[in-house]
């Protein structure tokens, strides 16, 4: 079987999207703990440094959700079409493989937010009864080609069925 790899600006795109999504939620953290907590408990030396502990920590692993997960998951992602099906391939630590039959699709849709559009990739959501499945991160011209190679599959199988 062969498998396609999504577009290697996925890599920027998730970095930029997630460096925005942590600075905000680190600023936010520590407004609120210097604002709030902090005056609160200046006598309590363990509870201080246990908050200073919880920020580092929460440091830590935002740099590493931004700038180490974003190479180690586009190694991982992966995903095939087929005649009668299609399998998507993802995971670090735990491996998913999702198998989404064609006669299942029930709609199809482009997805690109501001930031895929500045990496010129989108998404191709695939609708089904059993929920929205996702191929992130493929070239434009490639997501229009899928989408439209899908339908025809699927206008294909309704004429036969």
């Amino acid at each position: 079987m062969n498998y396609d790899k999504i577009d290697k600006s996925a890599i920027k795109s998730w970095i930029i999207g997630r460096t925005v999504i942590s600075v905000i939620f680190i600023a936010l953290y520590v407004l609120c703990v210097n604002l709030f907590l902090m005056p609160r408990i200046e006598d309590m030396k363990v509870l201080k440094c246990g908050l200073n502990l919880l920020t580092a920590i929460i440091i830590f692993v935002s740099i590493l959700d931004s700038f180490i997960w974003p190479f180690l998951e586009y190694k991982q992602w992966k995903y095939g079409i087929f005649e009668d099906k299609i399998e998507l391939i993802e995971g670090i630590i735990i491996r998913k493989r999702t198998i989404i039959p064609v006669s299942r699709i029930q709609n199809l849709k482009i997805e690109q937010g501001p930031i895929e559009r500045m990496c010129k990739i989108a998404s191709v959501n695939i609708i089904t009864a059993g929920g929205t499945h996702k191929i992130p991160a493929i070239a434009v011209e490639d997501a229009e080609k899928v989408a439209n190679n899908l339908k025809n599959v699927i206008e294909l199988g309704d004429k036969i069925g």
